[in-house]
């Protein structure tokens, strides 16, 4: 399950955002920013990633080929 995970971008990767009226736009997200998965995968491959304050729909494979996953912060303080 990859809820609540955290992954540092390697390699510039697309996501898509959905306005409040369902215009879906495309974002690239930078290497280097770190994004938190906030749902998913569903059964398209998605997930949702928290960037920025804002969700994003991200295809899973591509967070796993193009992301490096985070020590989890509250494991680091046992």
């Amino acid at each position: 399950m990859l809820t609540g995970k955290r992954f540092r971008i390697a390699t510039e990767t697309l996501a898509v955002t959905q306005s409040s009226v369902g215009r879906r736009t495309t974002v690239t997200i930078p290497a280097g920013e770190i994004v938190k998965v906030v749902s998913g995968p569903s059964a398209e491959g998605l997930v949702d990633v928290l960037w920025n304050g804002q969700i994003f729909d991200m295809f899973e494979i591509d967070l796993q080929l193009r992301g490096e996953e985070l020590p989890d912060v509250s494991e680091a303080h046992t």
